[in-house]
C-alpha cells in the first residue's frame, strides 16, 4: 500500500466546520492540527493522468507526484511525497519539475483542519485564490498509506465504512467529487 493514496473528497459548502471538528474530536484522534500554506501545481501536457504539487507552509516544503490509476475518478492514485529542505526554493522545484516535462499551471492557498487516526485521516480544508478569495471548501477521508493493510481492497472497504459513519455530517456517496483539486482548478 505504500505510495497509494485511497480517499474520497466531498464538496463541503454545506458541511459545518464546527460540526466536522466536533465529529472528529469525538472519535479521539491521535493528532489534530491546523495547517495552512500554498500549493503550486505542475502539469505534463502529454499526460493528463498525472501532476506534481509543491506544498509550502511554515512547517512543510514537499514535492508530490500523483497519478490516477483509473481515468474515471481520483479515488485511488499513485502518490510519491518527497520532503525537501526548508531552504529549497520554488524556482528549484520548478526547474526540477521541468526536467521531467512538468510546467507550472496554477497556485492556491489552503487552510486545513487535519485529524489523524491510526489508519485514516479526516481533513476539512478551505481553498483560496492568490487574492485570498475563498474558492471552495472540501472534506477528505483518506486511508493511511503507511498502515499495514492486507491489500488495497481492505483499505477501500474500510473507506466505505468510514463514509457511512460520516453520513451524520453530510458525507454521502452522492456528494463525492471524482476530480482532484488539480483537475478542479487547472487553467
Amino acid at each position: 500500500m505504500n505510495f497509494k493514496e485511497i480517499e474520497f473528497k466531498y464538496n463541503a459548502e454545506n458541511v459545518s466546520l464546527a460540526q466536522f471538528k466536533e465529529f472528529c474530536k469525538g472519535r479521539n484522534p491521535e493528532k489534530a492540527l491546523f495547517a495552512s500554506g500554498y500549493d503550486h501545481f505542475y502539469e505534463k501536457t502529454n499526460d493528463s493522468e498525472s501532476f506534481c504539487r509543491h506544498r509550502v507552509g511554515p512547517d512543510v516544503n514537499q514535492l508530490t507526484f500523483k497519478r490516477k490509476t483509473v481515468n474515471a475518478n481520483s479515488f485511488v492514485r499513485t502518490e510519491h511525497n518527497i520532503d525537501v529542505l526548508p531552504s529549497t526554493s520554488r524556482e528549484q522545484i520548478e526547474a526540477l519539475c521541468g526536467e521531467f516535462g512538468y510546467t507550472y499551471n496554477f497556485s492556491i492557498f489552503k487552510s486545513a483542519f487535519v485529524y489523524k487516526y491510526d489508519w485514516h485521516t479526516f481533513v476539512y480544508y478551505i481553498v483560496y485564490d492568490l487574492e485570498m478569495k475563498e474558492t471552495g471548501r472540501f472534506v477528505e477521508i483518506e486511508m493511511a498509506e503507511d498502515y499495514s493493510w492486507v491489500n488495497e481492497q481492505e483499505a477501500w472497504n474500510q473507506l466505505l465504512v468510514l463514509e457511512k459513519l460520516c453520513k451524520s455530517i453530510g458525507l454521502v456517496p452522492q456528494a463525492r467529487i471524482k476530480r482532484s483539486l488539480f483537475e478542479l482548478y487547472k487553467k
